[in-house]
């Protein structure tokens, strides 16, 4: 069961900072953090970071067998010998300024959870990293950012300063963790071997898409499945060097949904399958009269322009009258609203909802190898938006920013970071006058 070793000496260690995990199957752990003076201010981040890791692990995939943990600091100028895993042993980083809400207070509690993590994913499961990559790094990284979502811990955008000038931007963590997924031009299969890559651009995609495509799969199997199957796949393959068809076979039969898991495979762990679907074209138009001939009471007469212009005036008139609370978007007429979904990439289950002026919803289901779909209905309100994938099961997606389309311009964001970049200002300018 031991699969290596390591230990650390250095004459500079302050007194050890310990702490303790008891929980349910697991041994009372005694947990210490080993650091250098200079990070003192990082010792209890540390710690905290491993006991949360600690329950959070041994309460979704299985409890913790040992009886130790030992996080080691690496001292200033030794940045190459932290973020390494050992059995029971790993070791974190250091910074200067660990600020509650900091870009740097963030990074120090992900290489703390992502160290702990390959305790399990390396450790306690033993695949083996050289050839399937995705079962240690990669299902590390999916695991510890299911962690600090839980935890409502997203990626601050602000250093120390920022964050006393009043900016406090964040990312939601699975949202910053596609970033790195190689979305729009993936080059390896995330179950491709470690050594033979394009690149190591692709290599390191291993930790980004490997999370961004089991969020998306999570996403459609529903987190209590999830974490069913990953449990099963936990007590089945403990020390037993499970491969990729195991996780496969596990998820597939815990879950139920064999179909959507090996669909999910056989695209993006056994292939690199592109997805990039959009919604090309959204509008919402009155259906009005024509001009034209018409039968009237049995004969025919031809209305011109002018006169089917008057007539849609008196009929809207007479309408707003009979119904002076109507919301805006409504009418007379029907409203005739098309949305052309367009797809470069492979096919994925979609979901167009369409939402109208009297707040109904209608929706539409795009799935197949169909490279473009248009969806169309009449109703007596005019549409006001439209969302392809409004569950957010898709990350994956090249951009997620051409999936929604409204008919007027939606400046919630703009205006949100410039409040943000407003406060900044603000405090500047209040600290110049202090000057």
């Amino acid at each position: 069961d031991v699969i290596d070793f390591a230990f650390t000496a250095d004459n500079r260690f302050a007194e050890p900072l310990v702490g303790y995990y008891e929980g349910e199957g697991s041994p009372k752990v005694t947990v210490q953090v080993l650091y250098p003076p200079e990070y003192a201010s990082n010792a209890a981040p540390v710690l905290k970071a491993t006991i949360d890791s600690l329950a959070y692990f041994s309460r979704t995939l299985g409890a913790y067998p040992y009886r130790t943990v030992t996080a080691v600091i690496p001292p200033y100028n030794a940045g190459e010998a932290a973020g390494m895993e050992y059995p029971t042993f790993f070791t974190a980083d250091g910074y200067d300024d660990v600020t509650p809400g900091t870009l740097n207070a963030h990074r120090l509690d992900f290489v703390t959870i992502h160290e702990f993590g390959h305790g399990y994913f390396m450790g306690l499961l033993a695949s083996n990293e050289f050839e399937e990559p995705m079962l240690d790094e990669g299902l590390n990284e999916y695991w510890n950012n299911r962690m600090l979502s839980e935890r409502g811990q997203g990626v601050p955008l602000a250093t120390r300063l920022l964050k006393r000038l009043g900016f406090s931007a964040q990312f939601p963590q699975f949202q910053a963790e596609r970033m790195g997924a190689m979305l729009r031009e993936p080059a390896d299969g995330i179950g491709a071997n470690s050594w033979d890559r394009m690149s190591s651009g692709s290599y390191s995609s291993v930790y980004s898409r490997t999370a961004t495509v089991m969020r998306d799969l999570e996403a459609q199997l529903g987190s209590v499945a999830t974490e069913r199957a990953f449990k099963a796949y936990y007590a089945r393959w403990s020390f037993r060097h499970p491969s990729i068809a195991d996780l496969r076979e596990t998820l597939a039969e815990v879950s139920g949904q064999r179909a959507l898991v090996e669909r999910v495979f056989a695209q993006q762990v056994y292939a690199t399958g592109k997805i990039d679907d959009r919604i090309a074209k959204f509008d919402s138009d009155e259906v009005l009269p024509q001009p034209g001939t018409q039968l009237i009471d049995g004969k025919r007469s031809e209305l011109d322009e002018e006169t089917i212009e008057k007539q849609i005036s008196a009929t809207r008139k007479e309408w707003k009258k009979a119904n002076p609370d109507a919301k805006e978007g409504s009418g007379p007429y029907p409203f005739l609203t098309r949305v052309l979904v367009s797809r470069q990439g492979v096919a994925v289950p979609q979901t167009l909802r369409v939402t109208f002026a009297d707040d109904s919803v209608e929706t539409a289901q795009f799935d197949g190898a169909l490279r473009w779909q248009r969806f169309s209905w009449s109703k007596p309100v005019r549409a006001v938006s439209a969302q392809l994938d409004p569950e957010q099961r898709h990350y994956l997606d090249v951009s997620k920013a051409d999936d929604g389309r409204t008919l007027e311009p939606d400046k919630t964001l703009s205006w949100r970071w410039s409040s943000d970049a407003a406060a900044i200002l603000q405090n500047l300018y209040a600290l110049l006058v202090t000057l």
